[in-house]
């Protein structure tokens, strides 16, 4: 299921602007990358689609209906699931338990648990043998992949991504991504936003660029490919204190 985002402007404070005019669309089955160097907005767009922040004025929409008046509650139960950055596992809870917390929306239908469970642990295998095991015994690999499966037990029509190699080992990096190619083989709707610009171009469908609270540019990456490389160096060039050139 699709995603639009129709003319979002995000304030921390009044009149600081973090977010200006923001239009983006995230296909059906697609991984849309959101790229862009620190402090463009990417995370505060992530947060202000999943309802942490209200925008100061714009639309978000989620398969035909506008989401942005909703809590972030109704958002999940819309189909709308979110990783954020900072780890969010139930430290004292075991891998299963925290499994079923995810689940929370079907918790009524014990069979469609039971399903998705079974579905979420054929992505993420590694998890099946910890299943009794208190998530803070997990590396933070693992707790990622944790958090990610745990959002998947919503049966979401679009997961929100953010920054989800931070801080890992590069090896658990190349594992991350692994999953999101096989979420991505699954066709589920994915916005993901990444420092790590290589590991998220890889699996990437789409790409928009945010500087500075707004789009720069946007489209299918194969079309963009041969602008990147400048983009970035302009990204490098910037966070050592320059200015653009040309």
């Amino acid at each position: 299921m699709s995603l639009k985002i129709r003319n979002l402007t995000v304030e921390y404070q009044r009149d600081i602007e973090i977010l200006k005019d923001i239009f983006l669309d995230v296909d059906a089955g697609c991984v849309t990358a959101l790229i862009g160097p620190n402090g463009a907005g990417k995370s505060t767009l992530l947060k202000t689609v999943a309802g942490l922040l209200k925008p100061k004025k714009g639309e978000i929409i989620l398969d035909g209906v506008r989401i942005d008046p909703m809590t972030p509650d109704e958002r999940v139960k819309h189909g709308l699931a979110v990783v954020l950055q900072r780890r969010s596992v139930f430290p004292q809870l075991t891998v299963r338990e925290n499994l079923l917390m995810g689940g929370w929306k079907i918790r009524r239908d014990p069979h469609l648990i039971t399903r998705m469970l079974d579905r979420v642990l054929e992505i993420f295998p590694d998890l099946s043998s910890k299943l009794d095991e208190k998530s803070s015994t997990l590396s933070g690999g693992q707790q990622r992949m944790l958090e990610i499966a745990r959002a998947l037990m919503t049966e979401p029509k679009v997961l929100l991504l953010d920054e989800p190699s931070a801080g890992l080992s590069p090896i658990m990096v190349k594992q991350i991504y692994r999953h999101i190619e096989t979420l991505k083989k699954l066709s589920i709707t994915i916005l993901l936003v990444d420092q790590n610009i290589q590991q998220c171009l890889s699996v990437a469908d789409y790409v928009y660029v945010l500087e500075l609270g707004r789009v720069r540019g946007g489209g299918r990456k194969d079309a963009l490919e041969s602008s990147l490389s400048d983009i970035i160096r302009d990204w490098l060039y910037l966070e050592r204190g320059g200015e653009v050139r040309g």
